[in-house]
């Protein structure tokens, strides 16, 4: 009965569940006073005493941060100060711009809500956003707007899977995922019509495996010409993740790089980690393609070299010439899961975004919110 439940639900051409979360913003950057300017919409403002007051599109609040309390301002007069405010929109079509003021240079625009706490230091920011448009925001900030349209359903999927599959990432400091690298890059809102579309068209849309639990859903900006298993870079193996030959992104312009190296430099760091008798100035084929174990019976890995050296992968050979060590690589990235180059070519040959997806993650399955729900329930 489940599988034909589930087949039902792959079906489903329009992806419609509608949910929230709740993003860190500008936690690195330590705010202490910011405006809220409202663009489009209207807002309601909450504090722990309550509804306080509704504003308009058009106005514009001073955010303080003040001996630990928050303190608020508006047209000139002082409204109070709090412990948390939350400003949310009540309007058919809501969004605001953040201005900081202390520091200087920040100003970014956003979707949905915003919840502010005073924290020890600072002020903290949280944009509490309905999903789907957290996705556009994060599909522009990966890979800007040059992509196919084809490219940005794809991305917006696998956005959209990483956040559920990570929501769980700051949930000790208030938040599901930060703004920054270490979640997805998120810059706020998005007028990028093409973006806004994939968002919309794949509403919903997340990527399985055959548990029908969210996949971990890696991807890089080139591999070079080949992907790598999991187990290669990371500790676990998924069957979803295993090495694929890749022509589509052998011309990119991530697809080769070179670096240079002094033999000292190379050689001292090499000592550290190695016995003499095992240092090497050559890598063969066959170490690139695994990208992980240097040498045998050895803790030093392609990733510590990647590291040190601020290379663009793993994936490299070492040639020595007179002083001079010579790095020639292939892509950038960790090479594991879907390498967007390659995607995006492929999406510019006419390939649909389910045909991409599945060259890079075998056996998995695209399925709409609700039937996630559905199949948890059981």
């Amino acid at each position: 009965m489940k599988k034909i439940s589930l087949i039902i639900l792959l079906l489903i051409g329009h992806f419609a569940h509608a949910e929230f979360i709740n993003i860190g913003i500008f936690n690195s950057k330590k705010i202490q006073s910011f405006d809220f300017s409202i663009r489009a919409g209207k807002y309601a403002l909450y504090t722990e005493n309550g509804k306080i007051k509704e504003f308009e599109s058009g106005s514009v609040i001073s955010i303080q941060f003040i001996n630990n309390q928050i303190s608020l301002r508006s047209d000139e007069k002082h409204i109070g100060n709090f412990q948390t405010i939350n400003l949310v929109g009540i309007g058919w079509y809501n969004h605001f711009l953040v201005k900081s003021k202390s520091p200087t240079g920040l100003e970014r625009r956003y979707d949905d809500n915003l919840k502010v706490v005073a924290q020890k230091n600072q002020l903290q920011l949280i944009n509490n956003i309905d999903l789907d448009n957290y996705v556009a925001g994060v599909v522009e900030a990966e890979v800007g707007r040059k992509p196919p349209k084809e490219y940005f359903k794809l991305q917006a999927i696998i956005c959209r899977t990483y956040a559920l599959s990570n929501t769980h990432k700051h949930l000790f400091e208030g938040f599901n995922l930060c703004d920054e690298v270490h979640c997805q890059a998120y810059h706020g809102k998005t007028f990028f019509t093409d973006i806004v579309d994939a968002s919309m068209q794949t509403k919903g849309a997340v990527i399985v495996d055959s548990n029908i639990e969210l996949i971990t859903a890696a991807f890089h900006s080139n591999c070079g010409g080949e992907t790598v298993n999991s187990e290669d870079v990371w500790t676990s193996p998924l069957y979803y993740l295993k090495a694929v030959k890749d022509t589509f992104c052998i011309n990119k312009k991530n697809a080769v790089w070179e670096k240079e190296i002094t033999v000292h430099t190379w050689n001292s760091f090499l000592m550290t980690h190695l016995p003499s008798n095992k240092i090497e100035s050559s890598f063969s084929e066959e170490d690139l393609i695994k990208r992980k174990t240097l040498v045998a019976n050895s803790s030093l890995n392609y990733k510590d070299i990647r590291n040190k050296f601020q290379l663009r992968s793993t994936f490299f050979t070492a040639k020595t010439q007179g002083n001079t060590v010579f790095l020639k690589g292939k892509g950038y990235g960790h090479g594991v899961g879907l390498c967007q180059e390659g995607a995006m070519e492929m999406a510019a040959q006419g390939y649909n975004y389910a045909e991409i997806l599945h060259f890079y993650y075998s056996g998995v399955h695209i399925i709409d919110l609700s039937a996630l729900d559905f199949f948890k329930e059981d």
